[in-house]
């Protein structure tokens, strides 16, 4: 079975997961984990802001800016970067042969491997924090979608390598770009 619907996830450019179950537990594990962050960090500090000293407001101010950017990160952690008109027969062997170089060189492996879709599964170690990464890779005509997505404890997505993971798809794409310049 899929873990993600291929149609849904090209047409609204970020990645629909067939699994209801997870996506509601990661959303309740959001809204308890930064809920009980608030609460713990601004509650207090709320009940102690007086009016004519500014530096009361900076733990509550801070916590909230901290916890806005997450819950932001979380929100467009599924985005599907499309790079368009980059696919064509002989660019997706280049491609092909590049993601086999990847999984030899490091210990990269493919859950996924078909036609359309090829997911990675990156361990923790090889990139940044977290329990495991993914990439997701979708061909859409000539257009090719990629996701990279670390994920926590119980297989949650990992909201705080929302700009590291940014930075390795652009990285991923100009290196397949460069391959596929350079191919004889």
């Amino acid at each position: 079975m899929n873990e993600i619907n291929l149609e849904k996830s090209i047409k609204s450019n970020k990645l629909i997961y067939n699994s209801l179950i997870s996506k509601v537990t990661e959303i309740i594990y959001m809204i308890a984990l930064f809920g009980s962050l608030i609460y713990m960090f601004t509650i207090e500090s709320f009940l102690k802001i007086e009016i004519n000293c500014i530096e009361t407001l900076i733990i509550p101010v801070i916590t909230i800016i901290i916890c806005a950017s997450i819950i932001y990160w979380y929100l467009k952690n599924d985005k599907l970067y499309r790079e368009k008109n980059i696919l064509n027969d002989e660019n997706k062997l280049i491609i092909e042969k590049y993601l086999f170089q990847l999984t030899e060189q490091r210990e990269w492996s493919f859950t996924k491997n078909s036609e359309y879709l090829k997911i990675m599964n990156i361990p923790m170690w090889e990139i940044q924090i977290g329990l495991y990464s993914k990439l997701y890779l979708i061909y859409d005509n000539d257009d090719l979608l990629l996701n990279f997505s670390s994920y926590g404890f119980f297989g949650l997505k990992f909201p705080f390598n929302y700009i590291c993971n940014r930075n390795i798809e652009r990285k991923l794409i100009q290196k397949i770009k460069t391959k596929i310049k350079n191919a004889p």
